[in-house]
């Protein structure tokens, strides 16, 4: 299978531009793909074929065999899923320094929530693990106020609540433990929306206390601690892309 990479990141990986100054760049008309300018970030490119160029200088591979990096990290409440941040706010991008390697985050946890966060640098894996076709499962822990009765999540259920005026698909719900004021919840989702969660128990009049993401695909949140990570495994990396068939050609 041939390998595309979006557009931005290649540019972040092979010149000396900041996120940012790319993402204007682009934007800003200064970029074009085979001659033709190229105004969506988000455009993906085939490295090894498409010609790149960036404010009149065309841009080559510093590395055509490029080295994959998949890690698992545990974002922590505070913390902006974006690897800068013009606010000047902590990002993913403070405790993953140490790598050599460019990575950015597959998906986005808003600022409040906390969990599993895949970081990588391979745009091809991460454009399908988000595409809505592969339904790729994330797994919450929601902590919710008072005692909530099974009929309350009917709608989340059968799939019947409506956000940005189309129907959720249904979302799968377990009991975890019911305390005095709050009760925990094990929601399942297979759909990326825009605080999905918050915004579904919200309409449901069900106020959200915390919310910890704890498994992405076939990845689990075990063993890492909050601001920690770790290198996925092969076995782990070999699931990810057997569950969305990339290893198939």
């Amino acid at each position: 299978m041939t390998e595309t990479l979006p557009l931005l990141k290649w540019i972040q990986l092979n010149s000396s531009l900041s996120r940012r100054k790319a993402f204007e760049a682009i934007v800003g008309g200064q970029v074009k793909v085979n001659n033709r300018v190229i105004s969506d970030t988000r455009f993906a490119i085939t490295p090894r074929i498409d010609s790149v160029i960036v404010q009149g200088k065309r841009l080559k591979a510093k590395n055509p065999h490029v080295v994959y990096s998949y890690i698992l990290f545990y974002k922590p409440k505070g913390v902006v899923t974006s690897m800068s941040d013009p606010q000047g706010r902590t990002t993913v991008a403070d405790f993953v320094k140490k790598l050599k390697i460019p990575i950015f985050p597959v998906g986005r946890l808003d600022i409040m929530t906390e969990g599993l966060l895949l970081l990588t640098n391979d745009g091809t894996l991460a454009n399908r693990l988000l595409h809505p076709s592969f339904s790729v499962p994330r797994v919450y822990h929601v902590k919710v106020k008072g005692k909530v009765s099974p009929g309350a999540l009917t709608p989340l259920l059968k799939g019947t609540l409506r956000l940005d005026g189309k129907p959720i698909r249904p979302v799968e719900i377990e009991a975890l433990r019911t305390l005095e004021k709050n009760t925990w919840l094990k929601v399942t989702v297979r759909e990326g929306r825009k605080r999905e969660i918050r915004r579904m128990f919200d309409r449901l009049n069900i106020p959200v206390l915390n919310l910890i993401r704890v498994g992405f695909g076939p990845l689990k949140l075990q063993g890492v601690e909050s601001g920690h990570w770790r290198e996925l495994t092969e076995r782990e990396i070999k699931r990810l892309k057997h569950y969305t068939r990339t290893d198939t050609p």
